[in-house]
């Protein structure tokens, strides 16, 4: 597949937007067990939400590159296991693995593009119910909006995001981010992106840690094979300005990633393989060290994507996180192994 045309350029844009909102934090300093609830009782409620979409529902109106459906929906459910469940954004950690159940929900829109002005908008709801540590059952709703503009040397546009958590059932972030980009197309086999982020945290639990940060971001795609085979490169800087000056830190990220899809009979696996580095400088002491902190963080991420149905996906993902610190409650190796499935129409 070349990647010369307008709307290629457009699923590529989309596709850059990775690096959601920042992961949810726990309140919790010293996670224990609540008493389980069975793993299996909760994989029975989330399945009989999936069974409950229609199947005709899935069928029905099947949408197509050469006519895209402006609506779209999305159901999906699974299963992880966490090494060692723990919340890098409040420097805690569980000390302990555990089993989670995943849910799901999604809408999107996205106009038709007849013109040089384009609009997105979208709504997605995700549930991690754990097996023993409930005090790390976190929902989310998340809203977005986008709209870009086609110069046709370059698109440039800006993204609204805004996200509710909730934190075993009780609220507990709302994250706002305002994002303007603009991106260009260079010959058939090079896609550059350009970000600024504004980012506004709020803490019901921990007022301290509300903060405001900037963020700037470079991304190059590299087309080995169309949107078969290609390669993205991106870096990140982020400066972070908390109400509690022990939390203020700059920050960089790098990122690498390899997507491959390869034909399998009539459907299609894609492999996607990234390495990610991200290292934090805290400006001033952290109060339980009597010093700034640094952080450095490595990770590993495996995922492979195939479909077993005309609506149905699996996807198995595996990852390995190697987090440094001279605080010792993020100092730690992680593994973590999950399976989904999603429905999407």
């Amino acid at each position: 597949m070349k990647c010369h045309g307008r709307e290629e350029q457009r699923r590529v844009q989309r596709a850059a937007e990775i690096d959601g909102p920042p992961p949810v934090p726990s309140q919790a300093r010293h996670m224990r067990p609540r008493g389980p609830r069975p793993l299996a009782m909760r994989l029975a409620v989330i399945a009989a939400a999936v069974s409950s979409v229609p199947v005709s529902a899935l069928a029905a109106g099947e949408a197509t590159e050469e006519a895209p459906r402006a609506v779209s929906f999305e159901i999906g459910s699974g299963v992880q296991y966490d090494s060692n469940v723990a919340v890098l954004d409040l420097d805690t950690s569980a000390n302990a693995g555990d089993a989670a159940a995943l849910l799901e929900l999604g809408v999107g829109y996205d106009t038709p593009r007849s013109g040089p002005v384009g609009f997105q908008a979208g709504y997605n709801f995700s549930q991690s119910l754990h097996e023993d540590f409930d005090e790390f059952d976190v929902g989310i709703h998340r809203g977005s909006a986008s709209v870009s503009l086609d110069l046709e040397k370059l698109d440039t546009g800006a993204m609204l995001q805004y996200a509710h958590a909730s934190l075993d059932g009780e609220e507990f972030l709302v994250l706002t981010q305002a994002s303007p980009y603009v991106s260009t197309l260079v010959g058939q086999k090079l896609f550059l992106r350009f970000a600024y982020a504004y980012s506004d945290k709020e803490f019901a639990t921990n007022p301290g840690r509300a903060a405001r940060a900037d963020s700037v971001s470079a991304d190059t795609f590299v087309f080995l094979n169309g949107l078969e085979t290609y390669l993205v490169l991106g870096v990140r800087y982020d400066e972070e300005d908390a109400i509690d000056g022990q939390f203020d830190y700059t920050g960089h990220k790098l990122r690498a990633q390899l997507s491959r899809r390869i034909a399998l009979g009539a459907r299609r696996l894609t492999l996607k393989a990234q390495l990610r580095y991200e290292t934090r400088d805290y400006e001033r002491p952290t109060l339980s060290i009597g010093a700034p902190r640094n952080d450095d963080r490595y990770q590993f991420e495996a995922t492979a994507e195939l479909p077993i149905g005309e609506r149905v996906v699996t996807a198995i993902g595996y990852k390995y996180a190697d987090n440094r610190s001279n605080l010792s409650s993020v100092d730690f190796e992680e593994n973590v192994i999950a399976v989904r499935f999603i429905a999407g129409w």
